[in-house]
Parts: structure tokens; sequence; C-alpha cells
């Protein structure tokens, strides 16, 4: 997920920048509007959608699936994949639904303003005295009760925010917004709202000076209008303060360089679809592993498809060293060295552990065609950029009647973890373990299985 969010920041700045650098001073207005709209749907869609590699480099990938063990889970805790609040979530959501009631109150707001509605050249209108700057919202035109001396100006201010209901840009700021609720933290976003609004004035300004009027009268209107502090968000103001910037544009003229700097957008969004999508090994298949093809023996047994992802996978059980018996060792001997405890009484042997599990789970076909399984499964491709080791540890648990309910994988890389538990969570789908038992009766258990990986990058 982090590497998700820091894909979409990233995107998302990329294209702003390009959007100040190369655009934002064109009178290609139309289509900067389609550019910034474009710009934050690619962003926040392009890090999920994943392409094939044809070419995947060539990068020696041991895979070592170490001894499992079990841990006792009592009958009276309750088992979940989840046992610790995570605080960051809880963090992220509390900054989310404040954003969300913000929203919630500019939206109720506007919608209890009070006036006189009518409909004036078949657009809704709406005179209130609790207002005194003209804006627009969704299909509706606010305007303060008050009487401009000339009736022009009157059409002016019409016009513009007609345009504003016309082109439908309140919809887009309502966009911008979901996108600041679900995605506080990504700072481009406050880059993508300063210049949509721009873009929506140019595009107004532009619509009432094609009704043929005068460009300096229109001009002291709006400054006219500049002196008002009041703010109604997620709604267009006539007196939106970037005077400068919008009487630059209703005198500018397209560069010459305007059809290039709109074809380059082309070549932008493949460079950055290449270096933002996820990729996968085209070799790689998400087709099921069937259970009468696993063998309990994995050394015997070739694994085709992990090889077909790197040619130099290798799969091994890492194997516990035996443990020598230790010769008995009389007692006399000790009482000759240790005179001064020679009358001690010797201690009792300590109590048998309370979690001892007397019957481990068993995978169908025992642990090697699980490892197998997950083997075949696992997606190497999605490791990216990783020398030497990293490991983790699968953690599966089981309840007494053998079914899987939750499966977590604990290590220092969330690519690994992720693909780890995804694997996982294949093998086990739908198959029912032996239950581990305790005294004959059958408990809950957390099976762990540490994997390691290790990268050999070749020439």
């Amino acid at each position: 997920m982090v590497l998700l969010v820091f894909k979409i920041i990233l995107c998302s700045s990329l294209l702003i920048g390009f959007y100040f650098l190369f655009l934002e001073k064109e009178r290609t207005l139309r289509f900067n509007r389609f550019f910034l709209l474009t710009a934050l749907i690619f962003s926040y869609s392009i890090p999920f959608i994943s392409i094939p590699e044809i070419f995947p480099a060539k990068t020696g990938k041991i895979l070592v699936f170490g001894e499992t063990s079990q841990t006792v889970v009592s009958a009276s805790s309750k088992l979940s994949e989840t046992s610790s609040i995570n605080y960051l979530f809880l963090f992220y959501a509390a900054i989310s639904v404040f954003f969300l009631l913000k929203f919630i109150y500019s939206f109720i707001k506007i919608k209890r303003i009070k006036g006189e509605k009518l409909l004036y050249k078949n657009q809704k209108v709406l005179l209130s005295d609790k207002i005194e700057v003209p804006f627009s919202f969704l299909n509706t035109v606010f305007l303060p009760v008050k009487q401009p001396k000339n009736s022009d100006i009157e059409e002016q201010i019409f016009l513009h925010e007609k345009c504003h209901v016309d082109q439908k840009h309140s919809f887009d700021l309502l966009f911008l917004e979901f996108l600041k609720i679900i995605s506080w933290f990504n700072p481009a976003l406050f880059f993508y709202k300063k210049a949509m609004i721009a873009n929506h004035e140019f595009l107004a300004d532009e619509f009432v000076l094609q009704h043929h009027f005068d460009v300096k009268d229109y001009q002291k209107l709006i400054l006219t209008e500049i002196g008002s502090s009041e703010k109604f968000a997620l709604s267009h103001q006539f007196n939106f303060n970037n005077t400068k910037k919008r009487f630059i544009m209703m005198t500018t003229k397209n560069s010459r360089a305007a059809g290039l700097k709109k074809l380059a957008f082309l070549p932008v969004l493949a460079i950055l679809a290449l270096f933002f999508t996820k990729k996968i090994n085209a070799q790689t298949t998400a087709n099921k592993v069937p259970e009468q093809k696993v063998s309990p023996e994995i050394k015997d047994i070739p694994i085709p498809e992990v090889k077909s992802i790197v040619p130099d996978v290798k799969v091994f059980e890492a194997k516990t060293p035996k443990i020598e018996e230790v010769p008995h060792v009389e007692m006399d001997t000790i009482r000759k060295k240790v005179s001064a405890q020679e009358d001690a009484p010797v201690p009792p042997p300590p109590p048998p552990p309370t979690d001892a599990v007397k019957t481990l789970p068993e995978f169908p076909g025992g642990a090697n065609a699980l490892r197998q399984i997950i083997a075949q499964t696992f997606d190497t491709s999605v490791i990216q950029n990783i020398q030497g080791v990293v490991k983790t540890t699968a953690l599966i648990s089981i309840d007494e009647n053998g079914k899987v309910t939750g499966i977590v994988a604990e290590g220092d890389n969330f690519a690994f973890n992720k693909e780890t538990e995804r694997a996982t969570k294949f093998a086990t789908d739908g198959k029912l373990f032996k239950p581990a038992t305790e005294d004959g009766v059958p408990v809950k258990t957390v099976m762990k299985m540490p994997i390691t990986m290790k990268f050999d990058n070749f020439k």
C-alpha cells in the first residue's frame, strides 16, 4: 500500500508540474480542463494496472522454506488476524472523516441559502440577501439582491455564472473533493484545485467576451467585486481572486508551440505508464494448481511455473540438525564436586508446558505439498530492485475444525510479505487441515512458516 500511495503522489505531482510548465499560460482552455481531469484519473488508476514484462531481468532467486512451528491458541482467546489496533489506519480515517464532515458542511451551507427562486433565460436563479457576491453551484446561479445600475453589467455576471452551470464545472470540484477525502495526504491536490478553478474562470470569461462585451468594461466589473471576503467552498464565485491572470488570459493568444504541447501529453502519459504500472512476468499464470498433482516429496518433482518466472529459482526445505543424545552422568560424580550441597534434595523435574501440542496440524498431502503449491504460485517478479536476502514468516491461523481463519506475513519487505500472503491464501483456499490436538482435543493453532529469498543478480 505504501508503494501505491507513493506512485499516486509522484505521478500526480509530475503531471501537474507538466501543466504549470507548458499549458497554464496557453489559451487551450478546453484542452487544459481535459488534461487536469485526465491527469487525476490517470494518476489514481495507473498504479493498480498490471502489464506483462516480456523480458524479465536475469536474476537468480532462491526461495527457502524453513521448518514450520506451531503456537497453541487458548480456547478462551479470540483468534484474529488483526489482534492489535492499527493506529495508522485510525489516524488516516480520522483525517478523512474530518474532510468529509467539512465537505458536508459546505454542501449544506449552500443548500440552506433562502431567497427568491426564478427562471431567467431557461436558467434557475436564486436571489438572496444572504449573499454578497454572485456564484454558481451545480445547476443554480446565486445572485445577491441588489440592482446594478447598468443592465449590461448584470447580463455579464449572469452569463459568467451560467457558463459554469452549462459546462458543469461543479462536478470537477466535487470529484476533486472526493479525492481529497480519500487521499488528503497528496499535496498535489492543492495545486490541482488551484489550476482547475483558474481554468474554470478563464472558460467563463471567454464565454462572456464571446457575446461581444467590451473587455475593459468587463475587467472593471471584476474589480468592483474583488473587495468582498465572503467565501463559499465548492462554488464558483464571480470575484475569484486571481485578477492578474484572468486579465492576461482575456487578451492572450496561443503560441506557435501550443499544438506541440498538446501532442506531448500522449508520450508523457506513455512514459509514466511504463514507470508506474505493476510489472508481471508474461509467463506467470493464475491457474489453480490441481490438488491431485501435488506430491509430498518436493525434491522429486520439478516446479515448472517457478522456473518459468526465473530460470534459476531453487526451492528447498531447511533441515533442522539432528540432536545427539547426551550420555548419562552419574549423580556420584556431581556429589564429589559439590560437597556443600551434599544433603540437598534433588529438585523435581519442571512441569510439562501447558501449550504442548500432541498432534500438529497437517496440510492435505503434508507440509511439502503446501510448500510446493506456494512455490508454484509465488510470483517473484513483484520483488524488484532488491539484493541480498529478504525474510518473512507466514502465520497461518487454523481453528479446531482445521479451517484457515487468517494469514499474515511478518517481515521487513512489504512486497515480499504481500506476495507471501497471496500465495499462501491461494495454496490453502478451500482446503481443510487436520487440526492440531492437545490431550486428544482439537485446538486452535497458529502455524509459523519461515520463508527466505536470496537474490543473485547476473550481468
